[in-house]
């Protein structure tokens, strides 16, 4: 159970589950303990509880201490013995005095309710875990463990339903209540299931003295309980002594807790938890249809998740308060166990959750056109030197740091670059970025930007905004691409360098809105108006800057029309309470110049554009100048 559990989830699941599994196997062992002397005061009733108790416990102790090999022949012994005492008791039917009884499938339960009475049976049907938990003794595990484990299932099962209907036709039920050794007196032999009875609890109790120490020893192993050094120490036999001194410790503080139906309930509680979450695990692997998962012994997914959903339930209706406190319990000691920084040393499946789940959300994404509610910036970056990239990196962060995307090209013959590029993607990633790069050896800058654009035209996020460094580029190559991103529906963004280099002090950021007069209604779309309105915001966000939005109305009449324009737009934009709207007349240029102390101005990019003008405009502003030609994908209001 833990090798599952720790291979699919991390060790620190697999000590989540692993730790109360440990102990309710340890438990397990006071528990048939005191049914060995409950059976013990049948023929002995004047014999006290306690000392019985405690040899057994000495006895079964020091036999599991020995030697697990030890163990197993004491019980292929014992076994014999339980085989001739169930025949015994079978053929009571046969020597009973008078009719049987007609069987009442539904009965009254005046002492106990349906649920009481799980959770106290339910552990008849843990030791079957034994055999799994022995995987490190088997001889070819793969193949005994899902053989071993459905034999012992059905053979129990045809043994426990024989003896219900047995007990059914033998007694009433009142008579079962008050007296535990029917089985005994109405047997063909009695003193033969007298005596398998004491040898079923004492192979019971011997069984979990010995798989609990092997769970504690892998558990140690990988450090994952206290004291690992001392407690994964193995004889040269192979046998953990350590072990199995601490779980016969914490076996007898299970004795403390004084009688088998008190103890039961915690111990189906911790069984459950294990097999809800061994079912979950191989329902989950099924589903994610991962190639690794190749299991020899193949289970249906519907069993998985009908197992997963029963022992839900089960923990739920059995001791929901035991059960509230632990998982509770389990909890705690996942977080404890990953704040230790355990060092997992194989692939679990919770990488294999991450890749499939979005690879079944690319599957599903590629069918569906992105809205203006899904829009978020995925910026291609062309570059040519470091100092370049260094330049760009402020802006770009600020752009894609709410779950947009960065992809850098580096262009030209320069070798620094992608090294540059390769660490700092890496940088990037690690401080939350969706970053990436990728290399053109081309020189001519504007042709490795449309050659990009072309390949990542089929990816599932293909960039749907391109900056571009206005230094590099003419008016002819310009104007040649802006053509280009219109044909392919990217919106583009021109950069211009504030004059003292970057993007001044990430203060004040202006948001230059064009005259709408007469028409100043807000709709889903607005031309020039929604992509420089997000990205003022997401930068505005990033860098904790003052956001303000700025138009100047030709006519002085539209002035309070285009104020109460600026103030709708920051209330249906959702735009933070700090941002400030500013409608004036005038000159362009000189309006500019007045709102001189902005950093970063943003502006709607004309149908043409002439670089002359624009390094007009840059230095009326006195700031790093963006230019935005806006397609229509993204929406303000959305």
């Amino acid at each position: 159970a833990f090798a599952i559990i720790s291979q699919a989830l991390g060790l620190e699941a697999g000590g989540a589950i692993g730790i109360p599994l440990y102990i309710a196997q340890a438990a397990s062992a006071a528990m048939y303990i005191y049914a060995f002397a409950e059976s013990w005061a049948i023929p002995f009733p004047d014999h006290p509880p306690v000392l019985v108790a405690g040899i057994a416990f000495a006895g079964v102790a020091l036999l599991a201490w020995r030697s697990a090999n030890l163990a197993m022949k004491a019980q292929g012994v014992m076994l014999f013995v339980v085989i001739a005492a169930l025949l015994s008791a079978a053929g009571g039917l046969f020597v009973h005095d008078g009719p049987l009884r007609t069987i009442q499938l539904v009965g009254a339960l005046p002492d106990a309710g349906l649920v009481t009475l799980f959770a106290i049976f339910f552990p008849a049907f843990t030791g079957i875990m034994v055999g799994a938990g022995m995987s490190g003794s088997l001889t070819d595990p793969r193949r005994a463990i899902p053989r071993g484990t459905l034999m012992a299932w059905g053979v129990t099962l045809v043994i426990y339903v024989f003896f219900a209907v047995w007990y059914a036709l033998i007694a009433p039920p009142e008579v079962l209540i008050d007296n535990r050794a029917v089985m005994i007196d109405e047997a063909a032999f009695p003193i033969v299931v007298l005596v398998g009875l004491l040898c079923s609890t004492l192979m019971a109790a011997l069984s979990s003295l010995v798989a609990a120490p092997r769970l504690l020893a892998a558990m140690a192993q990988h450090e994952v309980v206290p004291g690992s050094a001392w407690l994964a120490q193995e004889t040269h036999g192979g046998e953990p002594r350590n072990a199995v001194l601490a779980t016969t410790g914490i076996a007898a503080l299970g004795l403390a807790a004084g009688s088998l139906d008190a103890i039961a309930p915690i111990i189906t509680s911790f069984f459950i938890m294990t097999y809800m979450t061994i079912n979950g695990i191989v329902y989950t692997e099924k589903m994610l249809g991962m190639i690794s998962f190749r299991p020899a012994f193949r289970v249906s997914s519907q069993v998985s998740l009908a197992g997963a959903l029963l022992c839900m339930f089960g923990l739920a209706v059995s001791s929901p308060f035991v059960g509230l406190a632990e998982l509770l319990f389990v909890l705690s000691i996942y977080f404890t166990l990953s704040f230790q920084k355990l060092e997992t040393p194989w692939e679990t499946v919770r990488s294999g959750i991450t890749v499939t789940m979005a690879a079944w959300a690319a599957r599903n994404a590629s069918h569906i056109e992105r809205s203006e509610r899904a829009w978020k910036p995925d910026v291609l970056v062309p570059t040519s030197t470091v100092q370049q990239v260094m330049d760009l990196r402020p802006l770009v962060e600020a752009l894609a740091h709410r779950s947009g995307s960065i992809r850098w090209v580096a262009l030209g013959p320069r070798e620094d670059l992608p090294e540059y590029l390769q660490r700092l993607t890496a940088f990037e990633s690690f401080d939350g970025f969706y970053s990436s790069w990728t290399r053109l050896r081309t020189t001519r800058y504007m042709e490795g930007i449309g050659l990009t654009l072309d390949a990542l035209r089929g990816a599932l996020f293909p960039p749907n905004l391109v900056l571009v460094d206005e230094r590099k580029v003419n008016d002819t190559e310009i104007a040649a691409y802006l053509n280009h991103c219109r044909e392919l529906s990217v919106d583009l963004a021109l950069w211009q360098p504030h004059q003292n280099g970057g993007m001044g002090e990430h203060k004040i950021i202006d948001v230059w809105l064009s005259d709408r007069a007469p028409e100043w209604q807000l709709r889903l779309h607005l031309a020039n108006l929604d992509l420089p309105v997000l990205i003022g915001f997401l930068m505005a966000e990033a860098w904790g800057a003052q956001l303000r939005l700025r138009t100047i109305v030709r006519d002085p009449e539209q002035l309070h029309n285009g104020e109460q324009f600026l103030l709708s737009l920051i209330d249906q934009a959702r735009l933070p309470p700090t941002t400030t709207a500013h409608a004036q007349t005038g000159d362009f240029l000189s309006a500019l110049r007045e709102a001189a102390d902005a950093d970063v101005n943003l502006f709607g990019m004309p149908p043409t554009i002439q670089k002359d003008r624009l390094q007009q405009i840059q230095n009326a502003a006195g700031g790093s100048c963006l230019w935005l030609m806006d397609l229509g994908s993204a929406s303000a209001i959305a």
